[in-house]
């Protein structure tokens, strides 16, 4: 493994470089917290390998091998794995017993996709880490299992002991048949580093805007912008004001209530507007943001969940991508605005869109030009 100082150096080159394109960034400019942007895409990251993961993933491939292709001429050598390496390989490999040579009796999974450590705890605990290395053909064969126990006997321990001995009089091992060890991370059930790495991230939440805005055809500063957007980290009036920063007092597009990018891109009366005019050009007014659209991912899902059906495919992957570029024309007129002092107007936004939307399909938004073109040909 990678010593953790040399994975926080080049950590840091990276953030600073994804934040800032240069070598230093202040912790200002880092606008997502980096665990969260080396998850994959689907969990709310940018799909960066998370480095430390990545360096466990590929030494779980050493444990694979020793344990599946024990002739191999390295595995007699002893190689320093890290506890938590361990414990991952343990969780994701399960064994079925041939001849038994091949498999650990205290510790590997080969009772049914369970092991002693999860059957008789209190008895596996009382055995020496020496021990736990025997395999099941020797424990079966010659009962030496019972030898391993070391440690006060206890009412618990007592009770695993039993549960072990009937479970180890009543297994049948077959000498002409070898090990089988299965991978359970993969529907192969032989490692790969992909699904190694993945499972690292079992029990994450599922970022559900993630389909919208990383399927979607867009160009990838404004796939960056959605996905800054769908974690709050726009600066936006309220995290100036929470930051203690200066900011105006209130939206600059409506000048009627505090400007948070919910406001912004949904609630806000000019982009409203904005949005009716840009969806009615393709005949889906009726999908443009109401009055009691407060969350402007509720209405994007909204809208894909009422293009649900298979037919309406082409129709959904077009919209995806106007709706993304709506949502950036309104925040650059919105900077404009506050850097540049330019009054608002929905029309500049909206002839903006209809533009840049050509550009789009000239370089590829398939589902775009789909949902354009019949408008522009009738």
């Amino acid at each position: 493994d990678l010593p953790s100082w040399a994975l926080k150096a080049i950590d840091k080159i990276r953030r600073n470089f994804l934040w800032r394109g240069r070598k230093e960034a202040m912790g200002g400019h880092c606008l997502v917290a980096w665990n969260k942007v080396t998850r994959p895409k689907e969990l709310g990251g940018l799909g960066i390998s998370h480095l430390q993961h990545m360096c466990w993933a590929l030494r779980l491939r050493w444990l694979w091998l020793k344990k599946t292709e024990p002739d191999r001429p390295w595995t007699a050598f002893n190689f320093h794995v890290h506890p938590s390496v361990l414990a991952f390989f343990s969780a994701a490999v399960s064994s079925e017993v041939g001849n038994g040579r091949n498999t650990l009796f205290w510790t590997d999974k080969w009772l049914n996709g369970q092991s002693l450590q999860q059957l008789a705890p209190h008895l596996v605990r009382i055995v020496s880490s020496r021990a736990k290395k025997r395999s099941v053909q020797d424990a079966l064969t010659t009962g030496s299992w019972v030898q391993d126990i070391r440690g006060a006997i206890t009412v618990n321990v007592l009770s695993d002991f039993f549960k072990v001995w009937d479970l180890a009089a009543s297994w049948i091992l077959h000498p002409e048949q070898e090990d089988k060890h299965i991978w359970l991370l993969s529907s192969s059930g032989n490692y790969t580093a992909k699904s190694a790495y993945d499972g690292f991230f079992i029990g994450s939440t599922t970022f559900r805007s993630w389909g919208r805005i990383w399927k979607s055809w867009a160009p990838v500063k404004c796939k960056f912008f959605m996905w800054l957007v769908a974690h709050g980290r726009c600066w936006t009036v309220d995290r100036l004001a929470r930051k203690g920063l200066p900011h105006p007092q209130s939206c600059l597009l409506c000048d009627q209530e505090e400007e948070t990018m919910n406001h912004l891109l949904v609630s806000c009366v000019f982009s409203r507007e904005v949005w009716f005019n840009i969806l009615k050009t393709v005949g889906l007014q009726h999908l443009s943001p109401s009055l009691d659209s407060s969350s402007f991912d509720d209405w994007w899902e909204n809208v894909n969940m009422t293009l649900i059906s298979p037919s309406d495919k082409k129709l959904r992957k077009g919209l995806n991508s106007l709706i993304i570029l709506g949502a950036w024309a309104i925040w650059i007129h919105r900077n404009q605005c506050v850097f540049n002092g330019e009054q608002p107007r929905a029309s500049k936004v909206i002839n903006w869109v209809m533009a840049e939307s050509h550009l789009w399909c000239r370089a590829g938004a398939r589902g775009l030009s789909d949902i354009l073109l019949p408008r522009h040909t009738i």
